[in-house]
């Protein structure tokens, strides 16, 4: 949002959040593994206006924890 990000009002906290956001995405990727719900599924980038530029139908994954091997489905 650009009150936010942009000019005198910048939020001071913006470069350690930005670090902590690779750190949170890299942890992720290493703990759990990422796929498609289905075989045939396909991820379909095409947007359609919000408020902000949403995806058309929402990205759909399932989500194996490595270290006990549970799934949680994420919609």
């Amino acid at each position: 949002m650009i009150p936010f990000g942009a000019g005198r009002r910048i939020c001071p906290g913006l470069g350690l959040a930005m670090l902590h956001l690779n750190f949170i995405l890299a942890r992720l990727m290493q703990s759990f593994e990422w796929s498609t719900l289905a075989p045939g599924d396909t991820v379909d980038l095409t947007a359609t206006p919000d408020f902000t530029m949403v995806m058309k139908t929402p990205l759909r994954a399932l989500i194996k924890n490595r270290i006990y091997k549970t799934i949680v489905r994420c919609e």
